[in-house]
């Protein structure tokens, strides 16, 4: 059968914008009373330009009265979606976030779950108390062209935000690294809040490939990523827009 070529992008929009106040305590960010629209905007015009078949976004707000998805859907030609509520979004007061993937072409939801908690927690200077957010997975099957391809999207823990590291929560790698290996999908995309998760897989350190593998936020961290087996033609490139992480784009043939 001949390839097909599939053209993916994944984008951590950070509740739909970037404060970007690095004096203040990450945690301690006050979150404000409105969206702003701005990315959303520069979203749109980037999925029209690029042409895409799929993009995967983490940490986009699900609360229906800010209609992010539907804006989306409704001025672009991925017209099929998916999407999984995962926890409040503590950027935009009175919203709720999670994951999303959209689809010029029909969506078929395999498995969605959130991942074992670590249940980390950090008081800050202020002395407020802050815990950890639960953070998933989910799993799609999308077909093109009669050639079917599984997409594993998802967004890791945020464990420098809590003074801990990705080492001291090897079992949440463990069990990510079960579920890729039970589920198979083809390509995987995410925030993994982690530069050396690949270290912590071992079973998906076997058969997939970084296809990034560089620097993709504003303060230069490696954790986003698109992996696909380690056999597939592929390029990529990366975007930079309102949000403090890069789009990355990856273009395969499957």
């Amino acid at each position: 059968m001949e390839k097909v070529n599939f053209k993916i992008a994944s984008f951590n929009i950070s509740g739909g914008f970037y404060i970007g106040n690095e004096k203040t305590e990450y945690l301690d960010r006050e979150a404000v009373d409105s969206v702003d629209d701005k990315l959303i905007e520069q979203i749109i015009e980037f999925i029209n330009n690029e042409n895409l078949d799929i993009i995967c976004f983490q940490e986009i707000i699900t609360t229906e009265s800010v209609n992010y998805i539907k804006n989306i859907v409704d001025k672009t030609n991925l017209k099929y979606y998916d999407s999984y509520e995962l926890s409040e979004c503590n950027i935009v007061k009175n919203t709720n976030c999670g994951l999303a993937i959209l689809s010029k072409y029909p969506i078929r939801l395999i498995k969605r779950e959130v991942f074992p908690n670590p249940n980390l927690a950090k008081t800050t200077n202020s002395g407020n108390t802050y815990y950890m957010y639960d953070k998933g997975y989910m799993i799609c099957e999308i077909e093109k062209n009669d050639k079917s391809v599984k997409i594993l999207n998802h967004h890791g823990f945020p464990y420098r935000r809590f003074n801990s590291t990705p080492e001291e929560n090897r079992n949440v790698f463990e069990y990510f690294d079960n579920i890729i290996d039970e589920f198979k999908p083809d390509v995987i995309t995410g925030d993994f809040n982690a530069e050396n998760f690949m270290d912590l897989m071992e079973k998906t350190n076997n058969k997939y490939v970084r296809t990034i593998n560089s620097i993709t936020t504003v303060d230069n961290k490696m954790f986003d990523d698109i992996l696909l087996f380690k056999n597939i033609e592929y390029k990529t490139k990366m975007i930079k827009l309102l949000s403090d992480h890069f789009i990355v784009i990856n273009e395969f043939k499957y």
